[in-house]
């Protein structure tokens, strides 16, 4: 349903014959449809997952050999026609001879009240963590969507799998084997189609959590002294304070209600001023959406869902108690080339 718009956005960056489409096993007419755009489409028997088949397509057309560059692409996301002219600088000249890697910004569409809130922290979160991250070399996580990389990287490793988050795992290896340095761009865009129902969208986090706390587990995270280590540990102990004092929050707000009300009103409204209505203001600006003024309400339920679901992924992946998580792939949809562009503005 999405893949003629991804080889699209792909054409309008190279030729045909350097775009290359891996099928990993798929059971409906993706291949077909690629093969329309270019000869080069591998169509797995067997499915190996994400991170196996990227591995299994480098190596079968031998794109670490034959480029200097190599661009994953996720089947449901829009590349900006500028992604190459703004990544590609960083790799050039002397005081950027160590770069390995450069990640884009990713932006989503704000198509309902749950796409708004995604599309509000992307917009923020990129705007204050990424670009920190960037500047004390501690990014932690290279999106799978929006990433370039050295071809010679994959000469010397390939995408690990075995966690939910394979390109976060990548982006730890990265640091492990200290192969690199990554940077942020954020004027390199990648238009991503988002979980619009609550069920796909809290499926979604329960699997980028759970990977999460796979990748700090099999990375030795927060251990090994880099900046990384620092980074991600801030950033695992704040969503986990913030995951508590949500538990807690609802435990005692019915009484504080009852009892003392300005306790409660009183967070909230500074929270309001000085957080969520500014950041939300800005994002609306930005991305020419006005919905996310009418919708943010609904982003105080998600935030603190969000919250639970991380504490969640760390008692069953670190603390043991087991709670089941698959895949559950979100449901992807098809849309009209020329509202996903209005979107997306």
């Amino acid at each position: 349903q999405v893949i003629v718009t991804t080889i699209k956005s792909a054409l309008g960056l190279v030729p045909a014959s350097d775009v290359f489409v891996v099928d990993d096993c798929s059971t409906d007419t993706t291949s077909l449809v690629a093969r329309k755009y270019t000869k080069n489409v591998l169509t797995l028997t067997k499915n190996l997952g994400k991170a196996n088949s990227l591995n299994t397509a480098i190596k079968h057309f031998k794109l670490d050999t034959k480029y200097s560059y190599i661009l994953p692409m996720d089947a449901d996301t829009r590349i900006d026609s500028d992604f190459l002219a703004q990544t590609l600088p960083h790799f050039t000249g002397k005081k950027n001879r160590r770069v390995i890697a450069v990640s884009g910004k990713v932006v989503g569409g704000a198509t309902n009240w749950v796409t708004c809130f995604r599309m509000w922290e992307y917009e923020i979160g990129q705007l204050i963590h990424k670009n920190a991250q960037s500047n004390l070399g501690a990014i932690s996580v290279c999106p799978g969507c929006a990433t370039i990389y050295k071809a010679s990287l994959f000469s010397k490793v390939t995408i690990p799998d075995g966690t939910l988050t394979e390109d976060m795992g990548f982006t730890f290896l990265i640091y492990r084997k200290r192969l690199g340095e990554i940077r942020y761009c954020s004027k390199a865009k990648v238009y991503t189609q988002d979980p619009k129902t609550l069920k796909d969208l809290l499926r979604q986090l329960d699997r980028w959590y759970t990977g999460f706390w796979q990748c700090l587990i099999r990375y030795n995270f927060p251990w090994e002294g880099q900046m990384v280590d620092f980074e991600v540990a801030l950033a695992a102990t704040e969503a986990l304070l913030s995951g508590t004092l949500a538990v807690v929050a609802l435990l005692i707000a019915p009484y504080l209600l009852l009892t003392n009300p300005k306790l409660v009103f009183i967070p909230i409204m500074l929270d309001l001023l000085l957080f969520v209505l500014p950041t939300v203001l800005y994002t609306a600006i930005k991305a020419r959406s006005w919905k996310l003024l009418y919708v943010f309400p609904t982003f105080y339920l998600l935030r603190i869902l969000s919250n639970l679901v991380f504490l969640k992924s760390f008692f069953k992946t670190v603390i043991g108690i087991d709670f089941h998580v698959g895949w559950n792939k979100v449901k992807r949809y098809q849309v009209k080339e020329e509202k996903w562009a209005l979107s997306i503005q």
